[in-house]
This record gives C-alpha cells, structure tokens and sequence, in this order.
C-alpha cells in the first residue's frame, strides 16, 4: 500500500498512462494517414485507367453506335483494365469478366458534372475502389467507371494494425520499466534526505540532511532544510541559553532572600538587623519582580502575543516624561542629566506606554554607567521622514569587542558591577524590541572611559 502510494508509484504510473494516450494517437494517426495516402495511389491509378478506357472510346470508328460499343469495347486492348460502362437513362452497356466473376453489381455511380467522382463497392470478400466521369458518345452521354481491387491494400492495413497492436502495448511496457528505474534514480536523494532527517532529534540539531550534487530542486529542498535546522538550532540554543540565564538570574536573589530571612531567624535579632534584613528581602522581591515582568514581556514577545497599540504619539511629552522621571536618579549620583528637545511637535507611530519605557531604560543605563559628576544628554531631533533621538553619556563606556553583544539578553560587559547596580540584562533586549515593533532602528557607538551614544530612529507618523 506505502509502495502504491509513493511519489516514485504515481509518476511511474502517470508516466505510463500518458505515454500510452500518445501512443495511441499517434498510432490511429498514422494509422489513417496510411490509409489516406494508400487511397490517394490508388485514386491516381485509377485516374490514369480511367484516362486510358475513354482513349479507347475516342478511337473507335466513327459512327459507332451505343449498342455497338459492347463488341467495340471487348475487342479493345484493355484486358487489364476493369470497369463497366452505363448510358445516360443509368442501363449498363457493358462490365468487364473480371467485375462480372466477382459479381459485382452493375450500379450507375452519381455524378455532378463532368467531374471524376470516387466510391468504394463490391462486398465484404472482394472490395474495389471505383472512379467514373460522364463520355460524350455518338451523341448521347455515357458514363465510364474503372474499378481497383484492394484486397491487397487492405491486407497491407491490416498488417500495419497488427503490427502497431503488438508493438504499442510491448513499447509502453518497456517505457514504463525504464521510466520506473529512472524515477528511482532520480528520487534516490529524496530517500537519503529522509534518513538523514530522521536521524536528526534534539540531541543532535548539528547535523545536516546531505546536499545532492546536481543543482536541481533536490538540491534546493536539502539547502532549504538545512537553512531550517540553523534557525532551530539557534533558536533552541537561545531558549537553552535563555532558561540557564533566567535560572541562575533567579537563583541569586532568592538566595540571597533565603539566606537574610534564615540570618535574621537563626537567633534573636536587634531591631536595627531586622529592619536590615527586612531591607535585604525587599531590595532583592522587588529585584526578581522586575526580573519576571521582563521575562514574561519577552516570552510574550516571542510567542507573537503581546500586542502594542499603533497610534500618534507626541515624542517631545514621551522624552520629556522620561528625564523627569529619571532627574531623581541622576541627582542622586550629581550627575548632569540636560534634555535638548525643543518644542516642535515631532510624531511617530506606537505605543506611548512602551516608548517610554524605551527611553527610560536608555536613560536609566546611561545614569548607571556614568561616574559621579559626570553628563547624561537626552536631544530630539526631526530628520526628515524619522525621528531621532540621541541618549548619550561621559561614563565608562563599552569595549569593541563588546558592542555586538549588548542587545543580547543577560549579556552584561561587567556582571558583578551591573548586579551591584540592579541590572538584570534584558533591559536593552526590551529596548530593541520596543523600537523593532515601532518600525525603527536602534544603534550604539562607545569608547572605553568616554562614554557612550545610543540613537533611536523612529518614523514619523503619516496621520497628521
């Protein structure tokens, strides 16, 4: 049944079914166009006896009459000749032996004119192939009409039919067996892909299907699968990364939770430890609440479901927003925060919500890394069909060889400073996400002790 069912099966098959409908067109084809051009020869033949019976009529002595013209006529050199001759009321005059032994019945053919008309007699043992034209003859009109066997024509037919009824169905069957060992050859890669496929399981996304060599669609759907498989392996590479980061990310701050809650448990405690350690459990509850939140945003993220709303949004309010919120943390550090964003209205298309949550995790990572009495500048500027906006700072700055990675998730350049800090590694994961589902492009340039530049190119609204 697996076998009836295989591509290999139904192109065989289909191949079969179509080669014998040619087949055997071709051979009713040829079949009549022999026919046709055996009766064409024929019909010449019969032209030229025609021509030589009314020669013979037109040298026969003057006033010979009709009822003379039998003995005229049997007299005359034309013992090879078939054919008989009628007068003008239909009565035949005269049949050769050769028509009268094979009794065939004298019948006046109907003419137009003075044309040579053609018509198949006799029965079904001896058949002829007759052609008649209307004779001027001693006054009246005559009609002349010779006759061809075709018995031997007809055998010719027949043996040409036979011939094609047992070479046909003996060629289809050779055709089909080659045609099944040359699909077997062809789908032989198909069979090699499919057992390289099934080899292939989560422990062993490496592998790749074989590429056939011949550049054919074969060699295109091995080359798309094992484009396939790179994108599964990196993205369960990612999820691995993605669960063994979130793990040991949650790990620490409830470690740390556990531990100040059995420090503060082991023996009685002052009220200035427990306040302590109370400070302890908080600092790290709301440390891991962030860290959820942006899990699950990510997650939702991922999975396509989390929905942002599309609508006009006033980018100096969102900007400016975002400095006052973070004008707290930035005083706390005496670091400069300056905002140069002007009053012109500039609009973009996205989420008012999440666009500021952009900003202030730029703004937010910028206060971080900068030194005490350092400078955070925030500007907007309105560049042609986009917005750009501009969050640059004095502080340590991001090594070469680390700015690739920094929109990578829990990448930290120093992870025992950024945890110091609060950091958790996904805030510019989240950033590039917003700015992604908001149409536009996010880019860092940095050098070490000097600081740091993130640009956001938004595009502006059209419904203005």
């Amino acid at each position: 049944m697996l076998a009836r069912s295989s591509i290999r099966f139904r192109l065989t098959a289909w191949y079969a079914l179509s080669l014998g409908l040619l087949l055997g067109l071709l051979a009713v084809t040829s079949y009549f166009v022999m026919r046709t051009s055996i009766y064409r020869a024929v019909d010449v033949d019969l032209r030229y006896r025609l021509a030589s019976v009314i020669d013979e009529l037109h040298e026969m002595p003057s006033g010979t009459t009709i009822a003379a013209l039998p003995s005229e006529l049997a007299k005359a050199d034309l013992l090879d000749v078939m054919f008989q001759v009628f007068d003008d009321k239909g009565t035949m005059i005269y049949q050769s032996d050769q028509l009268a032994i094979h009794e065939i019945k004298p019948a006046a053919p109907s003419l137009d004119g003075s044309a040579i008309g053609f018509r198949d007699a006799g029965h079904s043992g001896w058949r002829v192939r007759c052609a008649a034209q209307r004779v001027p003859f001693a006054g009246r009109t005559i009609t002349v009409e010779v006759a061809q066997p075709l018995r031997f024509y007809r055998a010719s037919l027949r043996a040409f039919s036979t011939s094609l009824e047992i070479a046909l169905p003996l060629l289809v069957v050779i055709t089909t067996l080659v045609g099944y060992w040359l699909s077997g050859r062809a789908l032989a890669p198909v069979n090699q892909i499919v057992k390289d496929a099934r080899s292939i399981d989560s422990t062993s996304l490496s592998r790749r299907v074989s590429v056939p060599p011949a550049q054919d669609e074969l060699r295109l759907l091995a080359e798309t699968l094992n484009s396939m498989l790179d994108r599964i392996e990196s993205s369960v590479n990612r999820i691995k990364q993605f669960t063994d980061d979130a793990s040991h990310e949650l790990r620490t701050p409830l470690t740390l939770i556990q531990a100040a809650a059995e420090y503060s448990l082991r023996r009685e405690r002052t009220n200035t430890e427990l306040v302590d350690a109370l400070e302890k459990i908080l600092r790290e509850s709301k440390r891991t609440s962030q860290l959820i939140d942006n899990l699950l945003l990510l997650a939702r993220a991922d999975s396509g479901k989390e929905v942002i709303a599309q609508e006009p949004v006033a980018l100096n309010t969102v900007l400016r927003e975002a400095v006052e919120r973070a004008s707290q943390l930035a005083s706390a550090k005496n670091i400069k925060l300056a905002s140069e964003i002007g009053d012109a209205p500039v609009t973009v298309t996205g989420d008012s919500a999440l666009l500021q949550r952009l900003f202030l995790i730029l703004i937010d990572n910028a206060i971080k890394y900068t030194p005490d009495k350092g400078a955070v500048t925030v500007s907007l500027q309105s560049n042609g069909d986009c917005a750009q906006v501009q969050v640059a700072d004095t502080g340590i700055g991001i090594s070469a060889e680390d700015l690739p990675h920094v929109f990578d998730r829990f990448w930290r350049a120093d992870k025992v400073r950024s945890r110091d800090m609060g950091g958790t590694g996904l805030g510019l994961s989240i950033a590039k996400w917003i700015v992604e589902k908001s149409g536009g492009t996010i880019q860092v340039e940095s050098v070490i002790g000097q600081g740091s530049k993130f640009e956001v190119k938004l595009p502006k609204s059209s419904n203005l």
